[in-house]
């Protein structure tokens, strides 16, 4: 027997803080990361355990919270 494909809605919400564009990424209505600028970089956040992760673009800083949510989920 094969595995169903899950269907998962993720969505971003662009928002602003402290005079700064933050990017709220959502699975459902379930806060999982955010994505901050940094100076030159950007810093990908995940909720769960307060994890900070720096990468090159708000693209990378996305996957890498996508990644990190089902790598650490239970």
């Amino acid at each position: 027997m094969s595995k169903r494909d899950k269907k998962i809605e993720v969505s971003v919400k662009d928002i602003e803080r402290r005079h700064q564009p933050v990017q709220q990424i959502f699975i459902g209505k379930k806060l999982i990361g955010e994505v901050v600028a940094d100076g030159n970089r950007f810093k990908a956040l995940l909720t769960a355990d307060e994890s900070e992760f720096y990468v090159r673009s708000q693209e990378e800083g996305l996957e890498t919270v996508l990644q990190q949510y089902h790598l650490h989920q239970a």
